[in-house]
């Protein structure tokens, strides 16, 4: 019963998400997968990819990423926005095998681990809708598993 539960939360969380973005967080991460597992060395597609759903996230931040309801600003949508995207831009860094690029990933991680932090406090006070939450849990996943392969391989 309560692993139909939480399915019932992810698939609302992942219906809240636009079909860009989800169409981009796939093409992203089918890209890594090419790279890494298969061998294949150009970096065009992951970077047209990146750059997309960097976009997504920075600039469009306000748009993609909804507040909860009319009672929230839309503060909270363009920090999460600009923290999001500088994941993204250090995946990509360090996929291009830039020097240096394990930093990136390191202070991206400190900054991912301090943002699950504050949202399990929103979640246990109640401050924001649990389908708003799951859906940034769902976006630190992807960007912390991309992360994870990239620095592993």
């Amino acid at each position: 019963m309560y692993s139909y539960l939480a399915m019932e939360k992810l698939t609302s969380a992942v219906k809240s998400m636009h079909f860009l973005e989800i169409m981009l967080m796939l093409s992203t991460f089918v890209a890594i997968m090419i790279r890494y597992f298969d061998g294949y060395q150009p970096t065009f597609f992951l970077e047209v990819f990146t750059i997309g759903l960097t976009l997504v996230y920075f600039p469009l931040g306000f748009y993609f990423i909804k507040k909860p309801s009319l009672n929230y600003s839309n503060t909270i949508c363009i920090i999460l926005g600009f923290i999001y995207a500088l994941g993204i831009q250090a995946i990509l860094i360090s996929a291009v095998n830039i020097d240096s690029y394990r930093y990136p990933l390191i202070l991206d991680f400190s900054i991912f681990v301090a943002l699950i932090i504050y949202l399990l406090f929103k979640l246990r006070s109640a401050a924001y809708p649990d389908t708003f939450i799951n859906t940034q849990f769902i976006r630190i996943a992807f960007i912390m598993l991309c992360s994870f392969i990239v620095v592993v391989k």
